[in-house]
Formats: C-alpha cells, sequence, structure tokens
C-alpha cells in the first residue's frame, strides 16, 4: 500500500511539472505577435513623437481669479495654473494638454469662449 501511494504521489508531480513547463510557459512563436501588436511602430518613433500642447489663455495677478477660471474650464477641458518663469506675480491658466495642434484648431473656439477671450498662445506641456 505504501508503495502504491509513492508511485501515486510522483505520477501526480510529474504529471503537475508537464502541465507547468510545457501548457502553462509562454510560448515563443506568441511572443512576437503580442510585442507588435501592443507596439506596432516602436522601431519609427522619434521624441517628438510624444510632445503635447497646452494653450495660455489668461494670465492674472490675482491667483484667486485665475483658479475660478481654471475650475470653469475643468467643466469642459482639463486645465491648471502654473507661475510665469519670468515674473513670478502673475499666474497663467492653462488649457490641454492635447496630443496635437490640430486637437486644439477643432476646440479652440469653444476653448476661447469658456476662457472668455478671444486669443491665446499655443506652447509645448512641459509636465
Amino acid at each position: 500500500m505504501n508503495l502504491e501511494k509513492l508511485v501515486g504521489l510522483i505520477f501526480v508531480i510529474l504529471m503537475g511539472l508537464i502541465i507547468f513547463i510545457f501548457v502553462l510557459s509562454p510560448q515563443p512563436k506568441y511572443q512576437d505577435s503580442i510585442s507588435y501588436q501592443f507596439a506596432p511602430n516602436a522601431r519609427g518613433l522619434s521624441k517628438d513623437d510624444f510632445d503635447m500642447y497646452v494653450v495660455r489663455v489668461n494670465v492674472f495677478e490675482n491667483i484667486e481669479n485665475a483658479n475660478a477660471l481654471k475650475e470653469n474650464i475643468n467643466n469642459y477641458f482639463p486645465a491648471y495654473t502654473e507661475p510665469l518663469k519670468n515674473n513670478g506675480s502673475l499666474t497663467a491658466v492653462y488649457v490641454g494638454p492635447f496630443r496635437t495642434k490640430e486637437d486644439i484648431k477643432k476646440n479652440i473656439d469653444f476653448i476661447y469662449e469658456i476662457s472668455e477671450t478671444n486669443s491665446g498662445e499655443v506652447v509645448l506641456w512641459k509636465p
């Protein structure tokens, strides 16, 4: 009886190893298709492909006014405030980021409407 239990245990362990090694291991023939599926153009990408853009719609001396405009814009688009680099007492309101400048062109009239301005500056987004 003990020999039968030992043979059965060895059989179960060997079957488990076979299933683990051959069935559950990643198959090399599928690895290439998976990597190409997730990144089909990975070989032709450059740093410029990851640039995003924002629209600076207004600049305020009063940070409360900048935050109020930001909250209003956040109902429609992502927006944030940031002090100007050349003048820390002024706070700029930015709308975006947008993936391309064409995305901004499609929405620029609405952006101007909700930001209550009629001009803005498109700048490269630097998170």
